[in-house]
């Protein structure tokens, strides 16, 4: 029988390179946090201060003594990064080699700044603390002395928007239905578009929302999925993830440099962060909130795409309310998939084979491909084998010997290209213990007082050990006393030699005994010797 175990493209198998960073922070559900990247860094709004790891999600410090960091936006060239605090009523700069503080920017006027956006060198802010006190300013930021501007006011809350290219759209705070409006800007105007009205999109609850980089489009996250608006014909153009069973799920949502891909966090344990093609609305890449910790949930808002990887902070419940940067590696990338196969019995100490296919996604050619092999044992260690090679047309054979029996597991690994992202595959072989066997050569009647020799071989099924093992050998006596005489170490060969001087007449019973080990079963054979006096 074959055991077949094969990756899809929408649920790949986690990279090596994913990676779950302690924050080493607590916050309440209710807390702000966003995720935003500039500088070869990753910065986390976190309550009181911002966590900052560099791009493989590895902590590297954080800016602290903060009040109530909210939204945070990078400059373009990544130099600085911008942070609104809400409770202190400003928005600082840092800078993004030193994590310095090098401005502040006093938003009393416009108090408890909440989201941030950077837009063609204008910082653009929401900003809102009691009912019908919100609204929306821009700063020139290039300005040593820049002031925020007002461009929206008399909003019920901080609205939801984002702006990108000469689009802005922006979210009516409501508690039930939302009228989406979208402006045309520029550094010396603003002015309508047109409206998205709650009739028109008949949509509940939306929770995020972003414009593609060229400003033809904003995606909107409602609570049961994602929706693409055209923000010129204010039509729609696609949905995203929707499902019946999915309402008050959908929770944050992010879109690409180049507008091809569209991010969706979920807040439900059997969906965590998919990522969609922006054209078709096709599921490209899924990925479960990880286990492990009590409930873990993807905060709204932290969506965050960096190159090809996908970042975004889990919340978990519990008396510590820790949260985690959660990094994706690749995501973006063409998917490749892997099937791989193996026996599902074999034998420890004897060479096993598997065999699977690398498939690329159409147009690419498979070509060789370099293969990393880990072998993963019963104990729950792991090495990492020989490396391994596909043939041109992506199928690959890996041969190995177990060392012990038990369930054995095999992870494949394909690294991926600078275009396709990698794949792996799993699969386990159970392993019965080798066969052990001692053949003895020595005399079967012998002298009282003499020496006697006694020869043997140890075998692992039809070969000799690779180690030196002992086998403890036992006398029983003609007086009916049985002796463990102690062990007789075996050569690398396999042979063994033991000698003993009985005193007294009758039967001998040599009993050699291989107790067996991880590897192998247990052994026994006995030589049977009669013993006379020399006059007999």
């Amino acid at each position: 029988m074959i055991m077949t175990v094969a990756l899809v493209v929408v649920a790949p198998a986690a990279s090596a390179a994913d990676s779950i960073t302690d924050l080493g922070v607590s916050v309440d559900l209710s807390s702000h946090s966003d995720v935003a990247a500039g500088g070869g860094k990753v910065f986390v709004s976190a309550g009181d201060r911002i966590v900052v790891t560099d791009a493989d999600g590895v902590l590297v410090g954080a800016i602290t003594d903060l009040v109530d960091v909210a939204g945070l936006a990078a400059a373009p060239d990544g130099m600085h990064v911008y942070a609104a605090l809400h409770d202190s009523h400003e928005v600082i700069e840092i800078d993004s080699a030193t994590l310095a503080i090098i401005r502040r920017i006093d938003f009393a006027a416009y108090p408890c700044p909440t989201r941030l956006v950077m837009s063609d060198g204008l910082l653009w802010a929401a900003y809102g603390c009691e009912r019908d006190t919100g609204g929306l300013a821009r700063l020139d930021v290039s300005a040593s002395a820049s002031q925020p501007i007002p461009v929206v006011t008399r909003q019920p809350a901080a609205p939801l928007f984002d702006v990108a290219g000469n689009t802005l759209v922006l979210a009516e705070p409501r508690e039930v239905l939302t009228d989406i409006l979208v402006y045309d800007v520029s550094a010396s105007s603003f002015a309508l578009r047109g409206e998205i009205d709650h009739e028109s999109h008949g949509r509940h609850d939306l929770r995020d929302l972003v414009v593609t980089p060229d400003g033809s489009a904003a995606v909107l996250a409602f609570s049961s999925g994602y929706e693409t608006w055209d923000t010129t014909s204010l039509t729609k153009i696609q949905e995203y993830g929707r499902s019946s069973s999915a309402l008050e799920q959908a929770v944050g949502v992010a879109v690409s440099s180049d507008g091809a891909h569209i991010a969706g966090g979920w807040w439900s344990d059997d969906r965590g962060i998919e990522l969609y093609d922006a054209a078709t609305g096709a599921t490209t890449y899924a990925k479960m909130v990880p286990s492990g910790w009590p409930t873990p949930k993807v905060l709204g808002g932290s969506l965050t795409i960096v190159g090809d990887d996908v970042f975004a902070v889990l919340w978990t419940s519990g008396t510590a309310n820790t949260i985690r940067l959660w990094r994706l590696e690749d995501v973006t990338l063409l998917p490749s998939t892997m099937t791989l196969t193996g026996p599902e019995e074999a034998t420890a100490l004897e060479p096993l084979s598997l065999a699977g296919r690398v498939t690329m996604p159409e147009g690419v050619t498979a070509g060789r491909q370099q293969l990393e092999v880990t072998r993963r044992l019963p104990d729950g260690t792991s090495e990492t084998l020989r490396s391994a090679r596909t043939a041109a047309d992506g199928t690959f054979t890996i041969t190995d010997t177990p060392p012990v029996a038990g369930t054995v597991g095999y992870d494949v690994t394909w690294g991926g290209s600078a275009d396709v992202r990698g794949s792996t595959a799993s699969v386990s072989v159970q392993v019965v213990h080798q066969s052990a066997s001692i053949s003895l050569k020595g005399p079967v009647d012998w002298v009282i007082g003499k020496r006697l020799p006694i020869a043997g071989k140890l075998k692992f099924g039809d070969k000799a050990p690779t180690t030196r093992p002992s086998l403890t050998v036992i006398r029983a006596s003609p007086d009916g006393v049985s002796t463990e005489l102690g062990t007789v170490r075996v050569s690398k060969g396999g042979s063994f030699r033991f000698r003993d001087r009985p005193d007294q007449e009758g039967i001998y019973i040599y009993n050699f005994i291989w107790s067996g080990d991880d590897a192998t079963s247990s052994a026994l054979n006995a030589q049977f010797v009669t013993v006379r006096s020399g006059d007999s």
